[in-house]
């Protein structure tokens, strides 16, 4: 997801590689590079993916540092937040969970509300769409710790 400034996104999507058996990481990477290089970012905003209560995969942390390697490569400021900096900037709303943190996200950015996932239900996997909303929980982290915004 890339933000012009705060509230402001300029595109946002989904890459899925998951019908590749082999070279996930390296055509992810490469979308990043083309992302990086058509939009030249001034910082790229990652979760901790490294640190407990992070569960990441092998192959997710390999490929997150292989972003952040590109980033830096090219000058691009890095900021990685782990998930209690995300929940304390959501906190004031009473958003706890990551439900009620994308619906806080939704009724923040309006260009998100219509895309908003109905709540998961236990047996449910995931919906492909709230790695939207966790992208932009951490664009408004970014925002509201540097000051630029004020919390949702």
């Amino acid at each position: 997801m890339l933000f012009e400034a705060p509230g402001a996104i300029a595109t946002w999507g989904v890459v899925d590689v998951s019908n590749y058996k082999e070279d996930k990481n390296r055509r992810a990477l490469a979308r990043v590079g083309k992302l990086l290089e058509r939009y030249s970012p001034s910082v790229l905003i990652l979760e901790d993916f490294e640190h407990k209560p992070a569960r990441r995969g092998a192959r997710i942390k390999r490929l997150c540092r292989a972003m952040l390697r590109l980033a830096e490569h090219r000058g691009i400021e890095v900021r990685v937040y782990p998930r209690a900096a995300v929940n304390a900037c959501f906190r004031s709303v009473g958003a706890k969970t990551r439900h009620e943190i994308a619906q806080a996200v939704a009724l923040h950015i309006d260009a998100l509300r219509h895309m908003l996932p109905a709540r998961r239900r236990l047996w449910d996997p995931e919906h492909p769409r709230m790695g939207l909303f966790q992208a932009a929980a951490l664009a408004i982290t970014y925002y509201t710790l540097a000051g630029a915004e004020e919390p949702p």
